[in-house]
């Protein structure tokens, strides 16, 4: 059966939520405890801004650390701005919450995985969601991991389609 209700982008958002709701929770008083994140964004994302010489070294996705040498946090309902430090110089970077691949706590043991790939950007504009969620199900996913291992609380939306062929919901 196929999804007119449109499951996948209604989890997908709420998702998203979770990144803007823990950022703003920072965003004045900085981190708490032991707690830091990394964020894995596609730096080609269109309004996602990176100085040429990271886009150079991470022309398809790029993992920032927001720890220790972080400043000028502004968390915006569709996007954040930070500054980051990169060999002592802070930059200046814009990740809309669409551009991000995975979001994870490590102190936590928490992450979130987004099925969002650069194929499914050219999709955006047509407001096909779901036949780019179907192509993106079927993608081999050559994302780049975090060298953490957060398997404990991983959170993918993936996890969700391969199970709908075993949910008994049809049996009734």
């Amino acid at each position: 059966m196929q999804d007119l209700i449109g499951y996948d982008e209604i989890i997908e958002n709420s998702m998203r939520s979770v990144i803007y709701e823990t950022l703003k929770k920072i965003e004045k008083p900085g981190l708490p405890g032991g707690h830091y994140f990394l964020i894995t964004f596609m730096t080609h994302f269109p309004g996602a801004s990176i100085p040429g010489y990271l886009l150079e070294k991470f022309p398809e996705e790029m993992t920032i650390a927001v720890q220790y040498q972080y400043r000028s946090l502004v968390v915006e309902s569709e996007l954040f701005r930070i500054s980051l430090s990169f060999g002592g110089k802070y930059e200046k970077l814009v990740v809309p919450y669409k551009a991000v691949t995975s979001f994870a706590d490590p102190s936590m043991n928490f992450a979130l995985k987004f099925s969002m790939s650069y194929g499914d950007i050219e999709n955006l504009g047509s407001g096909d969601h779901g036949e780019s969620n179907r192509a993106n199900k079927n993608s081999g996913h050559e994302k780049s991991e975090a060298s953490v291992d957060l398997s404990a609380k991983v959170i993918s939306l993936d996890a969700f389609r391969k199970n709908k062929s075993t949910t008994h919901g049809d049996d009734n």
